[in-house]
């Protein structure tokens, strides 16, 4: 059939329509449109090039919304390589489809179903708002998911005894630890195991211990990380940066926060100091072991967001008050104070001399100062987390709390 000028226009009028509503839809409140690639199979796929070396690092504290507590980092290397600290979830996204595949996807400047991979994956204890993102991701993990997480960094005590959390009470997190094991199994049964970068295990080690609940997370945690990767002292190097093991748990920790693997990340001679949930013991065994000198860091994750953590002394010894600090704490954390609800983040700022009051800290213009990153009060958040699109610029700029140039730029 030949096609004549005008029904030629109408179709190109019509096609013009169609494009523009699907540019619309990209990412608008509440915008379910599919975002799936739907690349031509004939065309032939580009050649893979060697990554830039960019010279930077960018450190993200990821938060989907304001109001769940968690902790989540995402490093990317000059490389553009991808590491995540804990990236748990609790609270409003928690039983959610898994949020970090799309927002490291925004990151990386690709597409919703592209291919991406992790390659390291810290995690600091067994608590659920640091590690159930993961837990969730590995439990569902199918090879049609597009991503490989290459090596797993954690050192969990066995939780069989009944543990107890830091008010005394018993600790039901620990049952996401079980989902967990679960989602590490999976996850080698769809990546056949390769071993531990940096352990060195020889594959006749491979074998299940006598004692092993799960093959591969007793593997990972039991034979290979308490005794080769993850220990006091160690560091481990990645693409240029380094991440110094400070401390890790001891048969002594009372409680699964004082379990916290407590992490240094150095680039360039610029350090982020990861405390997870640290304890008021962490900061006792840590200025115990080392010196201030070698603790104190240009920026420091404040420990159990920002409350009920490390004592003052111990950040008065580390200089906190002149650092920049990550809180990875929700809103309501943040404005709440110890006599309502045992939250006591007034106190903690109090010892930073900061004010002690939310609605001063916010009238004095210091979150606009750049010294306090609070995941609780961005200025922007995804509409839809799941939904790479909606990982944008805007939100993207709002949650990356630091850049670290290996040269300087003269001006």
């Amino acid at each position: 059939m030949i096609m004549t000028f005008k029904k030629m226009k109408t179709a190109i009028v019509l096609a013009a329509a169609i494009l523009a509503l699907a540019c619309f839809a990209a990412c608008t409140g509440g915008n379910k449109a599919d975002p799936s690639n739907t690349a031509d199979p004939a065309e032939t796929p580009a050649q893979p090039t060697a990554p830039v070396d960019t010279g930077k690092v960018e450190l993200y504290q990821l938060a989907p919304e304001r109001d769940s507590l968690m902790m989540s980092y995402v490093i990317v290397t000059p490389h553009r390589k991808i590491i995540v600290i804990d990236g748990g979830l609790d609270g409003a996204g928690f039983a959610a489809p898994p949020y970090l595949p799309s927002a490291i996807r925004g990151i990386l400047g690709i597409g919703q179903n592209d291919y991406f991979e992790v390659e390291a994956w810290f995690l600091s204890h067994g608590h659920k708002d640091h590690l159930n993102e993961l837990a969730k991701m590995l439990t569902a993990y199918k090879a049609e998911d597009n991503y490989k997480i290459n090596n797993f960094y954690f050192d969990f005590p066995d939780f069989g005894k009944e543990w107890k959390t830091s008010s005394g009470e018993g600790d039901y997190d620990l049952e996401e630890v079980e989902k967990l094991k679960q989602g590490i199994e999976n996850y080698y049964t769809v990546n056949p195991f390769g071993g531990i970068y940096g352990a060195n295990i020889p594959e006749e080690q491979w074998t299940r211990p006598a004692d092993a609940e799960n093959y591969y997370y007793d593997l990972v945690n039991g034979a290979v990380i308490n005794s080769t990767s993850v220990r006091d002292g160690l560091t481990i190097s990645i693409d240029g940066l380094d991440f110094q093991v400070l401390l890790t748990w001891k048969k002594a920790s009372t409680n699964v926060n004082s379990t916290s693997v407590i992490l240094r990340m150095v680039y360039e001679g610029k350090s982020v100091l990861f405390l997870g949930d640290a304890y008021t013991d962490s900061g006792q065994r840590l200025l115990k072991q080392y010196e201030a000198d070698q603790i104190k860091s240009d920026y420091i994750q404040m420990g159990h967001h920002g409350q009920n953590g490390p004592a003052k002394a111990f950040y008065d010894a580390i200089d906190a008050a002149n650092s920049k600090r990550l809180w990875p704490t929700p809103v309501w954390v943040w404005e709440v104070y110890k006599s309502k609800n045992n939250i006591n983040t007034d106190t903690t700022r109090k010892w930073l001399g900061l004010p002690a009051d939310f609605n001063e800290f916010a009238a004095q213009g210091l979150l606009e100062a750049g010294n306090d990153f609070i995941s609780g009060l961005y200025k922007a958040y995804p509409d839809d987390p799941t939904r790479v699109d909606c990982w944008n610029k805007d939100v993207l700029d709002a949650q990356r709390v630091a850049v670290f140039e290996r040269f300087e730029r003269s001006s």
